[in-house]
């Protein structure tokens, strides 16, 4: 069905989740980034505010006078304020917030601006300041997202919101209110406002616990079955919904033709009864993506799941109360009747053995994320082996794959590297804390990593028994093979079985040569300027010093700039002047090319470490002077000199 922008509501859904590299950063207001706000630096364009910031940033602006830095600037698309209340404490209450003619000063700027699509506040300071802030953004034209984190949301705030859903130029398509203390009160208000309402899709109200109950789950509820309501993504995680909320929320979801997300995660207030109820609505609704991890769902209630024949996302980890044998008639059930799953999370659960061959029957051709972890010890090795034995003429092409946490050993490994050496598309796998699987059977997976199909962005093998020899087979093949798209390689807390760290400094002396080569010009110029990161914590893994700056160096998105400042730390930032010989053999015709090359400038939010060349550059033109000489007149067969240094 499409929606009023003639694109597909199913569009709306992410089934499969990709770790996106935000190329803008996200920087903290400061005196310098406000002058970059007025030149309309095109870098700065995710801005955080902190207002009780201790150095007084924010206060240190008149708005009034100087707010056209917001208002008439054309790049900013995200703004964050937060109000940390605990900084405040720590500094013994030397942290203020500005006047409150200065904040709505600045609120002005941002009515102005015609470029901001995302506004977020964490901590709400009070109805009035938030109430002011909402309110003057109705009928804003580009703000599409709007997100409240921590701080009771009362109904001054909550009737200026619903004036802002209201208002006919309301272009707001995400709205988020987290941990904002909703009652039934506060519900039923934001719920007047949405009412009517036709640009929302996506509502998310996670963490209110409070004191919401069957009266504010009905307005809600209202809302959804309303003719003019096209919500397609509902996400109330951690709500203390009720059974009579279930009720209700099943009602609507059958009655809309819009809803296709929902997620009811953490809800264990919800009985087994209750689940059951709530699944059994679904089954006649349109949802596409569930998520109802982390509840106590059991056999009877995964029945009910069964029947939703359209389902293509479905997380379902941590329902303990399902057994193998509840698992086990699931699966059989989605062969029976051909799933369409996309998306498949089932951690933390009792599958068993049984349940993992029952998945292995179904057909997975559509399938392209699945995550089975946290199950060791109720899959056994040979379970896995028949698993993998069972998927190798079955077509899987997985974009995500996280089987963490098991039990998988060397002859499990052995069967799946050929399994996943097939597919073209995986781009996130997961093998963390496998412990079964030794030094030598680790050794399996450099099949894959030189397999011609590798396409791997990210790579966890953590907390395994991997040491130096096995690290280095790996960065053999990694050499060897080019690769260009891993950029993490997870190789966190390995340690023998004595509990000794496996992989010490001088395994890790591998790296640094893959990342930049130091033969040549050439040669580091071929290196490998895409890995990022070896581990969630570069500080608490012993790499030598020159491996962590490569490393940041290739966080940069600028590629051809991550070789050239690589070119110029290892080959030119010394006071060596012989090393220019290799720019003065050049001919003459291509040098101002080479200049300019030698001297630009790195982007505005370069990250690690950032060699200038001015120095390489005047270096190189005072062995060039007659290259700035006009009365210098050369053939072209004469261009083509060689300059030897004295």
């Amino acid at each position: 069905m499409e929606n009023d922008e003639g694109t597909n509501d199913d569009d709306n859904i992410d089934m499969v989740e990709e770790d996106s590299d935000d190329e803008d950063v996200e920087l903290e207001f400061n005196m310098d980034v406000f002058k970059r706000l007025k030149q309309n630096d095109p870098s700065v364009t995710r801005l955080c505010i902190e207002l009780n910031s201790h150095k007084d940033h924010f206060g240190k602006i008149d708005w009034k006078e100087d707010g056209d830095c917001i208002s008439n600037n054309t790049q900013l698309k995200d703004i964050f304020m937060c109000y940390n209340d605990w900084s405040t404490r720590q500094l013994g209450g030397g942290c203020k917030v500005p006047p409150r003619q200065q904040i709505q000063d600045f609120f002005s700027c941002i009515r102005q601006n015609r470029s901001i699509t995302n506004l977020g506040t964490h901590t709400i300071i009070d109805d009035e300041f938030s109430g002011s802030l909402i309110e003057g953004l109705s009928g804003h034209p580009s703000i599409i997202k709007l997100e409240f984190q921590s701080g009771k949301l009362g109904g001054i705030v909550l009737s200026a919101l619903g004036k802002v859903l209201k208002h006919p130029k309301c272009k707001l398509k995400d709205l988020r209110l987290s941990f904002c203390q909703l009652d039934d009160e506060g519900l039923g208000l934001l719920c007047g406002g949405l009412v009517g309402n036709s640009t929302l899709k996506k509502l998310r109200l996670s963490n209110n616990n409070n004191d919401i109950a069957s009266v504010g789950w009905q307005a809600l509820s209202n809302v959804i079955q309303h003719p003019t309501c096209k919500l397609v993504q509902l996400d109330l995680p951690s709500t203390l919904i009720n059974d009579d909320a279930t009720n209700f929320l099943g009602t609507a979801a059958i009655s809309s033709t819009s809803l296709k997300a929902l997620n009811l995660s953490s809800n264990k207030s919800i009985s087994s009864r209750g689940w059951q109820t709530l699944l059994n609505h679904l089954s006649q609704s349109s949802i596409r993506r569930l998520d109802i991890g982390r509840n106590n769902i059991n056999d009877a209630g995964l029945v009910s799941l069964a029947n939703i024949n359209a389902l293509k996302s479905l997380d379902l980890s941590n329902n303990k109360s399902i057994t193998e044998t509840g698992f086990q008639f699931f699966f059989n059930t989605l062969q029976a009747r051909g799933t369409q799953l996309v998306k498949l999370k089932i951690a933390s659960n009792r599958v068993g053995d049984v349940g993992l061959a029952a998945l292995s029957r179904c057909n997975m051709t559509m399938l392209k994320a699945l995550s089975i972890y946290y199950i060791s010890g109720r899959i056994t090795s040979q379970g896995w082996v028949s698993f993998f034995n069972a998927l190798q003429d079955s077509n899987l092409d997985l974009v995500r794959l996280d089987l963490s946490h098991n039990n998988i050993d060397d002859e499990g490994l052995q069967l799946l590297v050929p399994l996943v050496s097939n597919m073209t598309s995986l781009k996130h796998f997961s093998l963390s804390a496998n412990h079964s699987i030794t030094p030598t059977g680790w050794q399996a997976l450099t099949g894959y990593l030189q397999s011609p199909n590798f396409a791997l962005e990210e790579l966890t093998l953590g907390e395994n028994k991997i040491n130096n020899a096995t690290l280095a087979a790996f960065m053999s093949v990694l050499v060897l093979a080019h690769n260009k798209t891993l950029k993490r390689f997870y190789l966190d807390d390995c340690f023998d079985e004595d509990g000794n760290e496996s992989i010490t400094e001088r395994g890790w002396e591998a790296f640094p040569n893959l990342l930049c080569n130091k033969t040549s010009i050439m040669d580091t110029y071929s290196s490998n300027h895409i890995l990022q990161a070896l581990g969630w914590d570069h500080d608490q893994i012993n790499m030598p010093d020159d491996l962590l700056s490569y490393l940041e160096l290739n966080e940069n998105k600028d590629k051809a700039e991550v070789a050239r400042q690589k070119i110029l730390q290892t080959h030119f930032s010394d006071n060596d002047t012989s090393k220019l010989q290799v720019l003065l053999d050049m001919e003459l015709e291509v040098m101002p090319a080479a200049i300019a090359w030698i001297g630009r400038s790195t982007h505005a939010n370069w990250r690690g470490t950032n060699v200038s060349g001015l120095s390489t550059m005047f270096n190189l033109m005072r062995r060039l002077p007659d290259l700035f000489d006009s009365g210098v007149h050369k053939k072209a067969n004469d261009t083509k000199r060689k300059r030897k240094l004295h």
